[in-house]
Order: structure tokens, then C-alpha cells, then sequence
């Protein structure tokens, strides 16, 4: 049985998670911001010959 409660429960969730995701996304510590360097080594392992 689906309530008034378990509709407002539900909607609050909702809108929490969306709401952490979104302060998370737009924080200066982003991953959009902030690229990863990654090192080139020089590498004798080829897929191509398998």
C-alpha cells in the first residue's frame, strides 16, 4: 500500500540525492576542473599482435 507518507518519504530521497550529486559535481575539486596527468612510458606491450 502506497501512502501519502511513503509519496513525501519518497520525494524527500529524491530530492536529497539530487541535490548531494549536483553540490558534488559543481565544487572546485571536480574532475571536470582538475585533469588527471598521466605519465606516457614507453611500453613494449602490444594488443595489435594478439
Amino acid at each position: 500500500m502506497f501512502t501519502a507518507y511513503h509519496a513525501i518519504m519518497f520525494a524527500v530521497l529524491l530530492i536529497g540525492g539530487a541535490g548531494v550529486i549536483f553540490q558534488a559535481s559543481s565544487g572546485d575539486d571536480s574532475l571536470a576542473n582538475n585533469t588527471i596527468p598521466v605519465k606516457t612510458t614507453e611500453s613494449k606491450f602490444d594488443l595489435n599482435t594478439y
